[in-house]
């Protein structure tokens, strides 16, 4: 049993260091795609990579970010060392998993369990660091440390997505979808995953304008649905800096557990599940060659020149 990670990655350079050094700690490939960073997150990617050869520096090209042919790209170029029973991840720059994947399957999933979904802690800039970053109390050098340390204020996530996949080979992953087909059976639990996405103001603010960019492009917008309500829409960075007196902001001690959350929205109601779980344990190989492939001519979109 393997774990196989997808990241893409761009802009990152003040994490992905970080980034990588955790998900060596379990992980047995790490498949990188940088969509074109300006700074240098794909010169540490490749000096990492040489270093160890489970990073796996696929390409660095500039693509839009895309859930669908961007992530399935990547998993066609990583299922071809996959075999059945390893499992894959979704994984991004700015995410640390609080409980270790291969532990997380072993002590939180049955065995009948082959997928999970995930359970954000966001954690936040607050007021009073963006004023502290303003006051030059924190500068660029302090990027050198942990970013667990940097940032400890964190709210939980309602929101959660797949991100954890047991892999077979007659699965499919078409380029119309951010996920494979007929995935797995659900998960009860979630895996706890700390989520960094506002690390300092000149992150943030980079992060703000180039997503502008990105979310003005026609094409690219055919990526998302409803782009206006989606959160890359919007430009103005001080409207993601959270207020220090903010009810459900909690304090994180550094390498403490975090509080866990039992949410089952994500799962459907029990006499559906019972379903999903005949159709799981005897027709996927039938529901599988039902559905669509990835495309042969399939590629991340290109960004046009600007």
């Amino acid at each position: 049993m393997r774990f196989f990670c997808l990241l893409p990655v761009r802009d990152e350079a003040d994490i992905i260091a970080q980034c990588l050094d955790h998900l060596l700690r379990w992980a047995d490939a790490i498949y990188v795609f940088d969509t074109g960073s300006v700074d240098n997150t794909w010169e540490i990617v490749q000096e990492l990579s040489t270093r160890d050869n489970r990073v796996i520096p696929l390409r660095k090209e500039p693509v839009f970010f895309s859930e669908t042919r961007l992530r399935g790209w990547m998993f066609h170029q990583a299922r071809k060392q996959m075999r059945d029973g390893d499992w894959f991840l979704r994984v991004d720059a700015d995410e640390f998993h609080h409980i270790p994947p291969p532990q997380f399957v072993k002590d939180c999933m049955r065995k009948h369990e082959t997928i999970a979904y995930h359970q954000y802690y966001d954690f936040r800039l607050t007021e009073p660091e963006v004023k502290a970053w303003e006051c030059g109390e924190e500068t660029l050098t302090d990027r050198e440390r942990s970013i667990a340390d940097r940032r400890r204020h964190y709210t939980i996530s309602s929101y959660s997505e797949p991100r954890l996949c047991r892999y077979r080979s007659t699965m499919h992953w078409p380029e119309t979808v951010s996920f494979p087909f007929n995935a797995g059976y659900v998960a009860r639990e979630r895996l706890p995953i700390r989520h960094y996405p506002h690390r300092d103001p000149v992150q943030l603010e980079r992060r703000c304008r180039l997503r502008k960019i990105m979310m003005a492009d026609p094409g690219n917008r055919r990526n998302w649905s409803r782009p206006e309500l989606h959160h890359w829409a919007e430009t103005a960075w001080r409207k993601f800096i959270t207020p220090a007196d903010l009810p459900e902001l909690k304090l994180w001690k550094t390498g403490t557990d975090l509080p866990l959350v039992h949410e089952a929205s994500h799962i459907k109601p029990p006499y559906l599940r019972a379903v999903q779980r005949l159709i799981y344990a005897t027709a996927l190989p039938l529901l599988d060659r039902m559905r669509p492939a990835f495309s042969a001519d399939a590629r991340p979109q290109p960004i046009p020149p600007m």
